[in-house]
């Protein structure tokens, strides 16, 4: 008889496979990413079809197999229908799912990235600051958790107090002496600064209770482009498709 386990996760993407089928690529808080396949599910009347939809979130029972998983049941907990709805959320949505599914990994617990992935999907949902903003703060996020966080904290050259000179390159902010060896170097407001500085010290329940004028939303958006492409060199689909939205 093959296990049976139950994950706490969200779906992060989702696919037809077949005539009746699904295949869902979820976020585990316990094992990570995960595929599981829901057999049938498109058939008439099947209560798993609207808990088997992207963004949803929940507890749910598998099968374990050798290189994946078999849906069982699930009792979802959120269904984030206002991102289903609304065209820009759904984007932006997208595009979180598509990097979490990007920087987690099969069997690494991965607690924090659902709870970054949820508060971010929930401040989408809530709409009390832009789409924008809350796309850099996950972002910047998003690295923190990774462990290549963008420093602000120290000169990440030295372990000097950092200035309001930014460099990809060097991994941060950097201070005035590093400065002078450093390529590409970007200067940042002391909005900027404190901004980042505060999102990588802040809590995952309160990282979306503030706004920015958009002249620091700007410069925070230069700066996490500029570090995503030195040191993560990926294209995002979902990142192209919000760029035709703007």
């Amino acid at each position: 008889m093959r296990d049976e386990v139950v994950l706490q996760g969200i779906v992060l993407a989702m696919s037809l496979v077949g005539e009746y089928d699904r295949r869902l690529v979820i976020l585990t808080k316990e094992r990570g990413r995960i595929t599981a396949f829901a057999r049938g599910v498109r058939k008439s009347n099947n209560q798993l079809v609207s808990k088997t939809q992207l963004f949803v979130m929940g507890e749910f029972t598998l099968y374990e197999g050798r290189d994946a998983y078999t849906l069982k049941s699930v009792e979802a907990k959120e269904y984030f229908h206002e991102l289903t709805y609304d065209m820009e959320k759904y984007c932006y949505g997208s595009y979180f799912c598509e990097v979490m599914s990007y920087f987690t990994r099969e069997g690494e617990r991965s607690t924090d990235y659902l709870n970054l992935l949820f508060v971010s999907l929930n401040a989408l949902k809530k709409a009390m600051i832009s789409p924008k903003l809350i796309r850099v703060i996950f972002e910047i996020k998003m690295l923190d958790v990774f462990g290549q966080g963008i420093q602000s904290y120290h000169c990440p050259v030295c372990g000097n107090e950092p200035s309001g000179i930014f460099s990809a390159e060097a991994g941060g902010l950097v201070c005035i002496h590093c400065a002078g060896r450093t390529m590409h170097n970007i200067a940042v407001s002391d909005a900027c600064v404190y901004t980042l500085k505060y999102i990588n010290g802040q809590k995952f329940g309160t990282l979306y209770n503030f706004t920015v004028k958009d002249e620091v939303l700007e410069e925070l958006e230069n700066i996490t482009a500029r570090f995503y492409d030195v040191h993560i060199g990926k294209k995002f689909n979902s990142l192209e498709v919000i760029e035709t939205l703007t």
